[in-house]
């Protein structure tokens, strides 16, 4: 069991250790706390230092004291953690044989495993990297939720994030036709789902049980007319800098039969037909897990500069007009009455019809 927030009693620990007050300072800054591990094989209840990067994952989540006093004094015993299995392609054969494999076949079948792409790969830092995940230069893959990205040299978790609910004021209007749509919004992900697709970062984590949705986001940027207006583009052959995630999570699993999105039990009279057609899961990620999905990445591929595939999905499927999305239609509508209040909602080029 997990005890969030015991900073005091790493504190106090750190100080009979006699280290300085400004590494104490600076090993709170960058979330680590005490956590209370109970075995299960003894029903000992032990200590261990908690890295809220990485939640209750034994390996990377859960660090020796003593080793971690070593650690910030100067003096790392820690083993690194065994790397990610990387991949480098340049077309979408080598991508299928990749998934081909056997173990990755099993998983697809299952419904077991998810992909996630982006233009880019990013990497944070923070006053005290992870001893076992942080690279030569201290710095960790991120793979975080919106919700908890920064913009800091150093991250910190001193800033706290504060997630928005900018459809909660008009959820009569996007469901006019259920007089219980607030009592019912209590006991639905609708409206995380369809905010983090339409509007604001949430603290969940984009995937697709879809490998095309993957070389999409991997492929295609997000640019912005004079206007604000928003388009996508195909990265350029011989620019390529995409990566594409596949993850097998565990403990909790995230399955395609509970995770893959495919109706809606809120919003039944404007459909959110964005979020079909990219094939989302959107797993909850905790605040004392950030990046924890790293732990569960079975592969990488990073797309060659010269990488080379059409796509099966383009954009005007991926973000669909006003008239095949009745659900963005109705956004775009209470935009135009209520701009200072739904300023996060995008205006793609040619979305209304």
């Amino acid at each position: 069991m997990i005890i969030k927030n015991n900073n005091n009693r790493l504190i106090e620990i750190m100080r009979n250790e006699n280290i300085p007050e400004e590494m104490i300072n600076d090993v709170i800054d960058s979330g680590y706390t005490i956590v209370h591990s109970l075995d299960p094989f003894t029903g000992t209840n032990y200590e261990v230092v908690g890295d809220g990067m990485y939640g209750n994952k034994q390996f990377s989540g859960h660090l020796d004291i003593q080793e971690f006093i070593h650690y910030i004094r100067g003096n790392n015993t820690f083993e690194k953690l065994t790397q990610f299995n990387e991949y480098t392609v340049k077309n979408y054969n080598e991508i299928e044989s990749i998934l081909s494999e056997s173990k990755r076949r099993h998983y697809i079948d299952k419904g077991r495993l998810s992909f996630r792409g982006q233009t880019s790969q990013y990497y944070f830092q923070r006053k005290i990297p992870s001893p076992v995940r942080a690279n030569d230069d201290g710095k960790e893959l991120s793979i975080f939720p919106g919700l908890y990205r920064q913009s800091n040299h150093n991250y910190s978790f001193n800033i706290k994030p504060e997630e928005e609910r900018s459809f909660v004021k008009f959820l009569n209007e996007l469901e006019p036709n259920n007089p219980r749509i607030y009592l019912d919004s209590n006991y639905s992900y609708d409206l995380m789902r369809t905010e983090q697709h339409y509007a604001t970062q949430t603290s969940g984590l984009d995937i697709s049980f879809d490998i095309e949705t993957a070389i999409f986001f991997a492929t295609h940027k997000l640019n912005y007319k004079s206007d604000g207006k928003a388009y996508h583009t195909k990265v350029s052959k011989g620019e390529h800098q995409g990566v594409i995630y596949g993850f097998c999570f565990r403990d909790p699993s995230v399955p395609k039969t509970e995770f893959l999105i495919k109706d809606f039990d809120l919003f039944k009279t404007y459909n959110p037909e964005r979020i079909l057609r990219q094939d989302c899961g959107l797993p909850l990620i905790m605040d004392n897990e950030r990046n924890i999905a790293i732990t569960d990445l079975d592969f990488i591929i990073r797309l060659d500069a010269d990488f080379d595939y059409n796509g099966k999905k383009q954009p005007a499927y991926m973000f669909p007009n006003t008239k095949e999305d009745l659900f963005y239609g109705k956004l775009l509508e209470l935009k135009d009455k209520y701009p200072n209040k739904l300023p996060n909602i995008l205006e793609y080029v040619g979305s209304r019809v």
